[in-house]
């Protein structure tokens, strides 16, 4: 006989329905019998005489007959399994139940027939020893053939115990090896000792909890589903609720009129605060233009539910943790686990390591972060109207005060920093009744400072902050509103929102009246002298230089020394970073060379503004925007724009000015700059030159008499180049020389 393994599921338990998906008929169990194992061309008349099914154990019985003389029985049955098992291996194919190959081992025993309901396979084999005990080398040769074993014990044992030992416990790897090795050895005789094999039942242990402990490929991902499952079904509405409530202001007791009326009546008495006088002109007043475009855009009616996100303190986070908590307590997003992320990293490591597989469990700081803006934007999508329609998101009606108008009230502000949280004042919304929007209004995101630091540690959060905000204004969500200093922030959020323009705001510097009403406002007086209104004249409208020359003064010293002390730091970072050591670090390299930065110096000397295509197609440019790029996104100039294009190029602040004008003042550097500047203009026209007479040279050797016309116009053409390059060559010769000389008798004259 053969014994077939692999022709049917195995029937574990009596819930086990495996077999009733892949039934089998006795002429369909013949059949593949008949397909697994050869009839022709095998010897000694081979033929199947039976096939005896053995569903349980997920295998059948063969029987067959050959023909042969009783001395060469064995040699020929020898010869047919070899042939049948050749045959099979190389010709087996995979079973539908489980895509494992068929296996067949040659019957050595009496297979025990029975059909009890209450036994089931095993891993584990009782070997009885019908006789005297087999030993156990004898014993695993015996069974190794049909699988890899796990453990063999002998019972009792004869260490512990005097008894002889009267049977074993096999226990497989596979259930499949057992059941083979029951059907193949039961009633098998070794050494006059009968083997009689049974299934060994388990222990009664915790089904389930072997299975998970058994199977950690496939349980710990569905665990860690079902608890990615559990947490956001508990804990993600729970942080809606605490955003919803952040960004509507639910807890807000100065949302309430009874609290407000209670807090003027009491508080309010007995504690008058100093109130901005009505008719106090801003820094903005002149900028007119502006706050008409603002208006123009203004068309639609967002409400006074909003979300301030403040990137400055975002970026001054540490480490990824403590970014991800700043930023979760600025939208309101509670709870937050941030020990899970180290945790799940854990975890994921010692499973990792344990099976070999990736479970998925970590969480990593930028994963966090990406959960609570999705959170954040599942929020507003339910603040926002269930309806729009578009007369409401084009009538605004009156008397009602958004954020918008809010926003103007902002820019007619004296001081941008300081009024930018009155963003988070309550807006009394009365809107007539046709045109009134549902009780929930549209939400607003502020992200001030967004790109505050460019640095490679912030990169993934400006990026993610950009990609959502573009959902947000994609799905129309919300309004979103960026204030930032940095020019490379257009560029950013014109890759997350390719097919979209931007309404663009560019708040300028204060005229010098309303600079020095600032600092006399915070000088604390009202006289002005007119040495403090020189001073202000020459330093600017910037407000971070206005407040540094204010706390300056309040610390005891004269404004001239002040102001000499603020001029100097700034020649000190104009030499540092336009002209100097970093312009020209290997490891920190400039996209701009010196020479470059001291034309705009020199023009910027005598010059409130330089035109900017002119610039950019100068011998040092010729043509290349990226140097003008890099120094405006270094904040050295800044750049103009007019209808949408670069319209002129000014300092990256007020007191460059002065600063421009101090540095060309002083004839050693500037004669030094010069050198540096007329040297690199050589370079360039010698370059130019050389390329000229290459020409010259070429075209001239092609015809050895005279030339065409046409070649020898194109010739004069270029020796006229090369005589208008050779006298700016000359020049800039001059003028290194003339430079050089006015070094060398600043020297002699110390």
């Amino acid at each position: 006989m053969l014994y077939l393994d692999n022709v049917f599921p195995l029937r574990l338990n009596k819930l086990d329905i495996r077999q009733l998906l892949f039934r089998s008929t006795r002429h369909s169990l013949e059949a593949k019998a008949h397909k697994s194992i050869p009839t022709e061309g095998m010897p000694h008349n081979f033929k199947i005489a039976d096939v005896i099914p053995r569903k349980k154990d997920g295998g059948a019985l063969v029987k067959f007959t050959f023909t042969s003389t009783p001395s060469e029985k064995k040699e020929a049955g020898k010869e047919i399994t070899s042939k049948v098992f050749s045959y099979i291996e190389n010709h087996s194919t995979l079973a539908a139940f489980n895509f494992q190959p068929m296996r067949a081992f040659y019957v050595k025993g009496q297979p025990f027939l029975e059909d009890l309901v209450a036994r089931y396979p095993t891993q584990r084999l009782r070997v009885e020893f019908q006789g005297s005990p087999v030993e156990i080398e004898k014993l695993y040769k015996q069974m190794r053939t049909y699988g890899r074993i796990h453990d063999i014990s002998m019972y009792p044992n004869p260490i512990t115990s005097k008894d002889p030992v009267r049977y074993a416990i096999v226990n497989f790897t596979k259930v499949r090896s057992a059941t083979s090795a029951r059907n193949c050895l039961h009633g098998h005789v070794v050494e006059g000792t009968r083997l009689n094999v049974l299934y060994e039942q388990q222990l009664n242990t915790n089904v389930v909890k072997d299975w998970i402990v058994g199977h950690p490929r496939i349980s710990i991902p569905i665990i860690a589903a079902l608890v990615a499952a559990v947490t956001y079904a508990i804990f993600d509405p729970i942080r809606v609720f605490f955003i919803t409530s952040k960004v509507t202001h639910r807890f807000n007791l100065d949302e309430y009129a009874f609290y407000r009326w209670l807090r003027s009546e009491t508080w309010a008495r007995l504690m008058p605060t100093e109130r901005e006088p009505a008719n106090r002109q801003s820094v903005w007043t002149e900028d007119s233009e502006q706050i008409e475009r603002l208006k123009s855009w203004v068309q639609e009616k967002p409400g006074n539910n909003k979300i301030l996100i403040d990137c400055e303190e975002l970026s001054n986070a540490r480490n990824k943790s403590e970014l991800t908590k700043m930023l979760a307590k600025e939208v309101g997003y509670f709870p937050l686990f941030t020990w899970m992320s180290s945790m799940s990293g854990l975890i994921e490591t010692l499973v990792t390591a344990t099976t070999g597989q990736k479970a998925g469990l970590s969480s990593s700081p930028d994963s966090q972060i990406q959960d609570i803006l999705e959170t954040l934007a599942i929020s507003l999508r339910e603040i926002a109207p269930k309806q729009k329609s578009e007369k409401d998101r084009k009538e605004n009606p009156s008397g009602s005060k958004s954020i918008f108008d809010r926003l103007l009230e902002f820019i007619n502000s004296s001081d941008a920093k300081e009024k930018i949280h009155t963003l988070e004042e309550k807006a009394n919304l009365h809107s007539n009744k046709e045109n009134s929007y549902n009780k929930e209004d549209i939400p607003v995101v502020v992200i001030d400072n967004f790109m505050y630091r460019e640095t490679a540690k912030n990169a993934s959060l400006w990026e993610e902050l950009a990609n959502w905000s573009s959902i947000l204004i994609e799905n129309e969500i919300a309004h979103v509103i960026f204030i930032t200093a940095n020019p490379g922030a257009s560029r950013l959020l014109s890759r997350a929102l390719p097919g979209k323009s931007f309404s663009t705001i560019i708040l300028a510097d204060a005229p010098t009246e309303m600079a020095l009403m600032f600092v006399t406002k915070q000088l604390g007086t009202d006289e002005v002298d007119e040495k403090l209104s020189g001073i202000v004249d020459a330093l600017g409208g910037r407000l971070t230089e206005l407040e540094l020359l204010t706390a300056k003064i309040k610390a005891h010293m004269e404004p001239e020394v002040a102001f000499n002390e603020i001029v100097s730091r700034n020649i000190i970072e104009i030499l540092k970073y336009g002209l100097g050591d970093v312009a020209q670090s290997a490891d920190s390299r400039a996209e701009w060379t010196p020479s470059q930065f001291w034309a705009i110096v020199k023009g910027l000397s005598d010059q409130t503004s330089l035109n900017y295509d002119e610039l950019k197609w100068t011998p040092l440019f010729n043509g290349d925007e990226n140097p003008l790029r890099e120094m405006e996104r270094a904040e050295m100039i800044t750049i103009v724009h007019h209808d949408g294009r670069p319209y002129s190029i000014r300092p990256g602040k007020p007191v460059f000015y002065t600063a421009f004008k101090r540095l060309t003042a002083d004839s050693v550097f500037a004669a030094s700059m010069d050198i540096e500047y007329n040297t690199q203009l050589r370079k360039i026209a010698e370059t130019n030159i050389a390329k000229y007479e290459d020409n010259i040279i070429s075209l001239s050797n092609v015809y050895y008499g005279r030339p065409p016309r046409e070649i020898n116009n194109r010739i004069r053409a270029l020796l006229a180049k090369v005589e208008k390059t050779q006298k700016l060559i000359e020049e800039y010769e001059t003028n290194i020389n003339e430079a050089k000389k006015i070094i060398s008798k600043d020297w002699q004259d110390e």
